[in-house]
């Protein structure tokens, strides 16, 4: 009988670790941690609350605004090898110090989603950004 006073708490511990264990992989998923991908968020961008890092490819600049640019994802522009190929572009407007990222650099974006008046989706409004690579080369 005493063995079995010390199985239960044991068995206690080891639930509450692997609890803790799931608690901070589902966090890093939503974006403390690991990037997610433009098309992980597509569906229903405003779900994602709070900051989130998004990984994409930039396949566009807003001519009438220059804080937006567009992201695409990055694994879609790899298999099809053309910018223009994306089916969902994501906006991304971003106005702190650093200069816009250039065409077709992949980077991780730091921010939140918002709507924004005039715009018909909602965009990812960017506190910070880092430039992973520049594709180009593996587009021809």
């Amino acid at each position: 009988m005493k063995k079995l006073a010390y199985i239960v708490p044991i068995a206690a511990l080891i639930v509450g670790l692997i609890t803790c264990i799931i608690i901070i992989t589902a966090g890093d998923r939503a974006g403390r941690g690991k990037a997610l991908a433009i098309n992980d968020i597509q569906s229903d961008p405003l779900s994602f609350v709070g900051q989130i890092t998004l990984n994409g490819i930039v396949t566009g600049f807003a001519e009438e605004d220059t804080t937006i640019f567009g992201i695409m994802d990055t694994a879609e522009l790899l298999a099809c090898k053309n910018p223009s190929c994306g089916a969902y572009v994501q906006p991304v407007r971003y106005t702190g110090a650093t200069p816009l990222p250039e065409f077709v650099d992949e980077v991780d974006v730091v921010g939140t989603f918002v709507r924004e008046d005039g715009i018909s989706m909602p965009v990812f409004v960017a506190t910070s950004f880092e430039v992973k690579r520049n594709v180009m080369s593996l587009l021809t």
